[in-house]
């Protein structure tokens, strides 16, 4: 039953990237639908493959991923019938908005369900195993990361729910503590997931010492969203930051920052 789950709702998705269709909006990026149908293939790979023969856990899974996968493809097919009986583009607009959302969130849930097998074959058999049974034939493109901070995992997830919160405001999340237990390497963790990038237009990475320089850190910053890495002068670098103001205003409203301090 999870595996004919998920062929429906990998079939439903597929006919969404044809070429010509038009009935997405364009926020729906066809980014977001690949990702979602390659990590719902992934689970099928591992219904197919797996040789665990723990029959209890494997059955939790299957049940885990039934009822995800129902629950996903009701909210699609209703956001997408909102999108159809849409009588005016306002309501388009809005049904389409819906529909961003919920593939969003049915990204999100199928990603934990990939870690949740990871964990599966992992225990079994190792990372080796691990990795190909979630993701055998595309590891670039859509690979689970398998790099696990130990004794981090909560301070992972909390992290995580955080930053893939909506919310309007800025969101400052510290973390400290004394040097050495693993601070930066957790922010780089969070930093570089690929769901996490998935949400934000842009990812600037700023390191901030006890000499602090605004010059630098401005810097930093500009050379990440223009992508330029040229020697700039005061002058040049003010111009640059007039330059792009809409570009700085737009990110601004986005921006959720993880804080990592070092205590003496």
């Amino acid at each position: 039953m999870a595996y004919a789950a998920l062929s429906s709702l990998i079939y439903t998705l597929n006919q969404l990237l044809k070429p010509n269709q038009s009935l997405v909006c364009q926020c729906c990026t066809q980014q977001h639908l690949e990702s979602l149908c390659q990590n719902l293939s992934a689970l099928q790979d591992f219904l197919d493959n797996t040789t665990t023969k723990d029959i209890g856990t494997l059955k939790v899974i299957e049940m885990r991923i039934r009822n995800v996968v129902y629950k996903a493809e009701d909210k699609v097919d209703s956001s997408l019938r909102s999108i159809i009986l849409a009588d005016h583009e306002n309501k388009r607009q809005k049904a389409c908005r819906s529909f961003y959302e919920e593939l969003l969130k049915v990204e999100q849930q199928v990603y934990f369900l990939n870690k949740e097998v990871m964990l599966v074959e992992f225990n079994k058999h190792g990372i080796k195993s691990a990795e190909s049974a979630t993701n055998p034939s595309s590891l670039e493109k859509s690979k689970i990361e398998e790099n696990s901070i130990v004794g981090m995992e909560d301070d992972f997830n909390i992290i995580f729910d955080r930053v893939t919160s909506q919310t309007d405001e800025l969101t400052v999340i510290p973390i400290f503590g004394m040097g050495g237990i693993g601070k930066t390497t957790l922010a780089r963790k969070v930093f570089g997931d690929s769901y996490i990038r998935s949400r934000f237009d842009e990812h600037v990475w700023v390191t901030i010492s006890e000499e602090y320089n605004e010059r630098q850190m401005l810097l930093e910053v500009v050379s990440s969203i223009t992508r330029s890495k040229q020697e700039t002068s005061d002058d040049q670098l003010m111009e640059i930051v007039k330059g792009e103001s809409r570009i700085f205003r737009t990110w601004v409203h986005q921006v959720k920052c993880i804080e990592v301090r070092i205590d003496p």
